[in-house]
């Protein structure tokens, strides 16, 4: 996984399925402070948390977090992969400009 967040990082070629993981953790992520926020303002209002509503908290955050990973994962087999993308920008960018990286 640590693998993964590396490469992202590097911005290297990810197929659909770990563009999908990298979204779904991030959600997930996203989930686990959002659920968080009802649990530290009960505790600091009243004292006391309302377990049920927290759980219940962090079940809907976690269902849109996968939701949104399921929708990047359908969405990413349309995505044009990065080598062919830098390509052609650079093509664009070369014909554009009259510079080339080619030597000569």
């Amino acid at each position: 996984m640590f693998g993964l967040f590396a490469r992202a990082r590097q911005y290297a070629p990810l197929s659909p399925g770990q563009r999908a993981l990298l979204k779904l953790a991030e959600g997930l992520l996203c989930a686990a402070l959002v659920a968080a926020l009802p649990i530290v303002a009960d505790a600091l209002a009243r004292g006391d948390v309302n377990w049920g509503d927290a759980g219940r908290t962090a079940l809907a955050a976690a269902t849109v977090a996968v939701l949104l990973a399921l929708a990047k994962y359908l969405k990413a087999h349309g995505d044009p992969q990065l080598g062919a993308t830098l390509d052609t920008l650079g093509s664009e960018v070369a014909d554009r400009t009259g510079v080339s990286d080619e030597e000569g």
